[in-house]
């Protein structure tokens, strides 16, 4: 996954949760960055990017630049919704996930949607020693991801036959 790639889809996720959810920009967090607070209220989302995967074999095209390898992808987004709205998210991004208006929504990032499974009750203490409510739920969609490769052509040739006796 290139890093422009892998922006476009945290980028979609954000701008998606902040939509549907009403939950404050600040308060949306990509998982697996270092030295990231999380907010002091528990009022918070947390998404992690798991594990692409290849969903149907790549298809080269020959143009007069080189080969185009395009190859479509699914990757599976872990939504952690938290707080005292946490169930409510949750349900909110269930509701939404196989509907036109996120394909809509969400294909000027070049994302689409495919499925959302069902939440999960994941709440647990926090290091006050207090239950900290959460929500889970694995967001899955479709990507497409392309490789060039840059190769001279020729459009003529010519052709020497020799005859040779057998």
């Amino acid at each position: 996954m290139t890093a422009t790639l892998k922006q476009n889809i945290q980028k979609g996720i954000r701008e998606m949760l902040k939509k549907y959810t009403n939950c404050k920009a600040d308060n949306i967090v990509c998982g697996y960055n270092n030295r990231v607070p999380l907010p002091d209220n528990n009022d918070y989302i947390i998404f992690t990017i798991l594990n692409p995967f290849r969903d149907c074999t790549p298809v080269v095209t020959y143009s007069s630049n080189g080969l185009k390898s395009e190859q479509d992808y699914r990757v599976t987004v872990q939504i952690d919704f938290y707080g005292d709205l946490a169930f409510d998210r949750a349900n909110a991004i269930m509701n939404i996930a196989r509907t036109e208006f996120l394909c809509d929504f969400l294909k000027q990032y070049s994302i689409q949607p495919i499925s959302c499974d069902e939440a999960k009750n994941l709440t647990g203490i926090s290091g006050e020693m207090e239950y900290v409510e959460r929500w889970s739920v694995d967001f899955e969609i479709d990507y497409q991801d392309a490789v060039i490769d840059n190769q001279d052509w020729f459009n003529t040739a010519e052709l020497n036959i020799l005859e040779t006796e057998l």
